[in-house]
């Protein structure tokens, strides 16, 4: 890559990240590029539709061009296509059963799964729907919603195709969902079917959002909590690959 088109992508990034719109000097105390540089790389960006100046402020955004790009970037992406091989991997790595679920309303759908080999596994059936108000997964889900909804789906616990065996409280899964966020993993133990553990972590899409979740699912007996706590890891490292893939930046 040219120094010219690495400093504009920091630039870019750069106006991504930021709240409101930016100086140069922010700019380039950002990018650690210097200010004659960063107005020389911002008036290409600008003649190109990818940045836009505010003609009262001075300052900069991101241009159409950029919603343009990311739209048909988005259009081009087939999540279990992307996700699939990544799965198999973690899959070999761990021996366990992984899966790929998204949130449908006020469910999960498991959509995809690389089933263990072992004689003695866990598999869910795809397509069926899952409670948002139990499992791993579900923790990801929930807190990517505004807090007055996470509250009514757990606390109205709306019934589902599956009945959990052993549910969390509302107060427990809210402090689940509390907890992933800080830790990037959440764990079940039991909870949806008895005797199976699961952990997950979350796709995060080019927006931020949770787009999918990643989980790596098992009998208690061979994956209990040291041994589904050597998997997190893997399952953080994975998903970060998948997510990158997705067009997330971190």
């Amino acid at each position: 890559m040219s120094e010219t088109l690495r400093r504009a992508v920091q630039a870019l990034d750069a106006l991504a990240r930021a709240e409101s719109d930016l100086s140069i000097r922010e700019i380039a105390e950002t990018t650690e590029v210097s200010k004659s540089a960063v107005q020389r790389i911002l008036s290409s960006l600008v003649d190109t539709g990818l940045a836009v100046q505010d003609p009262a402020s001075r300052r900069y955004g991101l241009g159409p061009r950029t919603l343009v790009l990311g739209t048909a970037y988005q259009k081009r992406i087939d999540l279990r296509s992307v996700a699939l091989p990544h799965m198999t991997h973690l899959r070999d790595l761990t021996g366990e059963t992984v899966g790929l679920s998204v949130r449908v309303g006020d469910e999960m759908l498991h959509i995809e799964q690389v089933e263990s080999t072992s004689a003695l596994r866990r598999s869910f059936e795809i397509g069926r729907t899952l409670p948002l108000w139990c499992g791993a997964p579900a923790r990801f889900f929930l807190g990517d919603l505004p807090e007055p909804e996470q509250e009514e789906i757990v606390r109205r616990r709306r019934p589902s195709a599956v009945v959990p065996a052993d549910p969390p409280t509302p107060e427990q899964l809210l402090a689940g969902v509390r907890e992933c966020r800080e830790t990037g993993v959440a764990t079940a133990f039991g909870e949806t079917i008895h005797g199976v553990n699961t952990a997950a972590a979350a796709l995060h899409g080019a927006d931020g959002r949770v787009a999918a979740t990643l989980s790596v699912t098992g009998p208690s007996t061979r994956l209990d909590e040291v041994a589904l706590g050597r998997c997190v890891p893997l399952l953080r490292e994975t998903a970060a690959t998948v997510s990158a893939r997705l067009g997330h930046r971190p």
